[in-house]
């Protein structure tokens, strides 16, 4: 009978350090979450603004060649069509035919302008021709106000108009003029997107790490 009662007592003594040790546990592992949750509240918060926004919904946004002449030395390329803006320079290949184009200034246009050579200094033995596309391109500047450095590709562009338009990233939507792929506190950042969708937008949107950034699009 002793012999029973003393295993008893050793059952009931061993399930108690069990439960004393589970309980423990529980209280370490709430005490490691509170503190995790305490550590985050303490990280800053981004903050970010769009200073301005423009649209331009005639914008040049590509150029073709689509036949290179020859005969010609690098030179300039204007725009002739209802609108204004548009500035462009081509270089040659060796017989003298258009071989790149680059736009400098897309202009505004309520359809694709015509692009052709500035005569100025130029002989050419054939002419070249070339064509363009127009769509929506905008132009803003961003401005990083808070202390938090932020991932280009953390964050996020919208357009709202009449139509809804598929978010793109900011990594994918701007090219820094130096190699890096973050947006430090105090930077200022310009946006030059064409983003030819199927619509006119009237805003763009920017969000991050829970913050949300609007302006109207002038």
């Amino acid at each position: 009978m002793g012999a029973s009662v003393g295993v008893g007592a050793l059952v009931v003594g061993t399930s108690l350090l069990l439960v004393f040790a589970l309980a423990v546990q529980t209280l370490d592992n709430r005490l490691d979450t509170s503190l995790e949750i305490i550590d985050d509240a303490g990280d800053p918060l981004p903050s970010f603004q769009i200073d301005d926004a423009t649209l331009w919904e005639g914008a040049v946004l590509s150029i073709s060649v689509n036949s290179n002449g020859s005969g010609y030395v690098d030179g300039t390329l204007i725009a002739t069509g209802a609108g204004s803006g548009f500035s462009g320079t081509f270089t040659v290949d060796a017989a003298g035919g258009i071989d790149t184009v680059t736009i400098t200034n897309r202009g505004n246009y309520s359809s694709p302008p015509t692009i052709s050579v500035d005569a100025s200094g130029q002989s050419p033995t054939s002419t070249a021709t070339l064509s363009s596309t127009t769509g929506n391109h905008i132009y803003a500047n961003l401005t990083n106000t808070g202390s938090v450095t932020l991932p280009l590709r953390e964050v996020w562009l919208f357009l709202d108009g009449g139509t809804s338009q598929t978010p793109t990233n900011l990594g994918s939507a701007y090219t820094p003029t130096i190699s890096s792929t973050n947006w430090y506190p105090g930077e200022t950042i310009s946006l030059d997107w064409s983003e030819n969708g199927p619509t006119s937008y009237t805003r763009i949107s920017m969000t991050a790490g829970g913050l949300t950034a609007a302006h109207t699009l002038e």
